[in-house]
């Protein structure tokens, strides 16, 4: 049997306690198996009425302003010489996070347990817990054991 070999991991980082912990597996993983990281962000939309059109020049300037604390982070954390972009879709999380690890070809992704809603959140329904039952690659849970509560 031939073992699956990782060339790209998809590393989605909300900023989180619990993301970034999972990002230091994630770039200890791409630094041993020699794989390309991608650091990505989802920017949920925000049903809100908003006069004069103003919503897509807040959108903009949200996405300029995550992928400047993506790179923020990659510059920060990532070490080893891992080859590490970042990127930023917008969507409902789950569906985005599959089809992007598709669409790149990343044949892993890693993520926390759960982000900012945290524990609660995690009972009724993760959007880790969409995106193992819908990913068609492997995922890897990171839980917060270590992290300070």
């Amino acid at each position: 049997m031939k073992t699956a070999e990782i060339t790209k991991i998809l590393m989605p980082v909300d900023f989180s306690p619990i993301s970034l912990h999972a990002l230091a597996y994630a770039e200890e993983l791409a630094h041993r198996c020699r794989a390309q990281l991608l650091l990505f962000y989802v920017i949920e939309p925000v049903v809100a009425p908003m006069e004069f059109n103003t919503a897509a020049i807040i959108e903009a300037n949200h996405t300029e302003q995550i992928i400047d604390k993506l790179q923020q982070l990659r510059d920060l954390v990532v070490r080893h010489g891992v080859d590490a972009l970042t990127l930023a879709g917008e969507g409902e999380p789950a569906t985005i996070i599959i089809n992007t690890a598709a669409d790149k070809g990343c044949n892993l992704i890693v993520m926390g347990t759960h982000g900012h809603q945290g524990f609660r959140k995690l009972l009724l329904g993760s959007k880790t817990e969409r995106v193992v039952r819908g990913a068609g690659c492997p995922v890897l849970t990171v839980g917060p054991h270590g992290l300070s509560p």
